[in-house]
């Protein structure tokens, strides 16, 4: 492997870790209270006054705990990242549209700086994949299920 591949492998890792924390972070704040966070009772009751469509504020909020913590977790670990990019994407979408967007692009007022960022890293994971520092690359490339005897820095092996 040459060292830009290498270069790119590791810049993928801290940007997994870091949208991966993220997620986990605010996720768990929510679903268990962790960190100072409210739990869910206290979550429910903010995605609540939001009056968000179709479905009720206590399913919107349980789904946005479960992304973020189990995705942020999939995504640091770089498990089945691809697909974790995927309801991260959307979770920080519906967090724009219903919750940031009217207090425009600045997180000093709450805005929707931060959730953009986190929409680019998770994009970049889901174009990219994980690379191969990830347990993705372990499991479909070199452990449970590799794809025969093709060398590791082939273009074509990449996660």
């Amino acid at each position: 492997m040459g060292n830009r591949q290498f270069a790119v492998d590791v810049a993928l890792l801290v940007i997994r870790l870091c949208v991966g924390f993220a997620m986990f972070y605010h996720g768990a704040q929510k679903l268990f209270g962790w960190f100072g966070g409210n739990g869910m009772e206290g979550f429910i009751g903010y995605v609540t006054s939001f009056k968000l469509p179709v479905l009720s504020g206590t399913v919107w909020a349980y789904m946005a705990a479960v992304t973020e913590t189990f995705g942020g977790l999939a995504l640091m670990v770089g498990l089945l990242a691809r697909l974790s990019a995927i309801p991260t994407i959307f979770t920080m979408i519906i967090a724009i549209i219903f919750v940031h967007g009217p207090n425009g692009y600045g997180i000093q007022n709450k805005g929707y700086e931060y959730n953009l960022a986190i929409i680019a890293m998770a994009a970049a994971i889901l174009i990219a994949g994980p690379g191969l520092i990830s347990a993705d690359a372990f499991i479909f490339r070199k452990g449970l299920w590799a794809r025969g005897a093709q060398p590791l820095d082939n273009p074509a092996n990449r996660v």
